[in-house]
């Protein structure tokens, strides 16, 4: 089944496998990443990339329910519950005085409560009547918690504190990971809305886009071999889209050259 943005559309993919899948790879490349920092950015920075398609794929449900032109914002929203949610993750274990290994389960812990309370709020007061809006809100704060916590863990080689703020938060990387994980999970369903939307594409542009994530993350810490791998994945990925699209579509109309001179 098809749909564009209202509606409920048929799923290819379960959205608690894609979840489960995303979640599991994502706290598996964080502790590599810990443990074994001369691979942080070539493991750590892969097995993100689940975690950004499962933020698409979740995106792409709620958004179902007709949001529309609110496909971008509940992006964004993901993304801003995650950024807090990494970053208590980071601070509360030396607030605490327990052991740094604890900070992805921490995120995992905070972002649940805090997608719980804003999926809440967005219920009453502001009185949305999407059905999923909670559950979806918990999925959405989760992914974004481990994209920005694991893009970053991989550029800074560590989650710990005395690691993770000098290379991650005092060199800006987390604003880089709130841009490239945002655009990973919010732009793949909203350039494939519409009435000839399918699963799969949309599934392969959401792959392609936290493949171009993890490229930009490669490229940042001047990372040769993951700048390579990332890049081949990411060419390879996005031909096939292209490739879908049009199959997909019923025609292709380019735009033609905009005119030099004033007609």
């Amino acid at each position: 089944m098809s749909h564009g943005g209202g509606g409920h559309a048929a799923e290819l993919f379960p959205e608690t496998q894609v979840l489960g899948i995303g979640l599991v790879l994502a706290l598996i490349g964080m502790y590599i990443a810990n443990f074994l920092p001369e691979y942080a950015m070539l493991i750590g920075g892969a097995l993100t990339v689940p975690a950004c398609v499962a933020g698409a794929n979740t995106t792409r449900k709620v958004a179902a329910y007709g949001l529309g032109t609110g496909v971008p914002s509940i992006g964004m929203v993901s993304l801003g519950m995650g950024t807090i949610s990494a970053l208590a993750a980071v601070y509360l274990p030396v607030a605490l005085g327990i052991d740094s290994m604890a900070t992805p389960i921490i995120a995992v812990i905070v972002s649940l409560l805090i997608g719980a309370i804003v999926g809440k709020l967005t219920q009453n007061p502001v009185g949305m009547k999407v059905p999923i809006i909670v559950s979806s809100m918990i999925k959405l704060s989760l992914m974004g918690a481990l994209s920005i916590l694991g893009f970053c863990t991989a550029f800074a080689g560590g989650f710990s504190a005395k690691v993770f703020i000098p290379g991650a938060i005092e060199t800006g990387m987390i604003g880089l990971a709130f841009i490239a994980a945002g655009i990973a999970i919010l732009h793949p369903f909203n350039a494939c809305l519409g009435p000839n939307e399918s699963h799969r594409r949309t599934m392969y542009l959401a792959i392609a886009c936290g493949l171009l994530a993890w490229l930009v993350f490669a490229i940042s810490k001047l990372d040769a071999i993951s700048v390579v791998i990332s890049a081949v994945l990411w060419v390879a990925t996005y031909a096939m889209f292209v490739k879908m699209s049009l199959n997909d579509a019923s025609d292709v109309l380019y735009t033609p050259e905009l005119p030099k001179k004033e007609e």
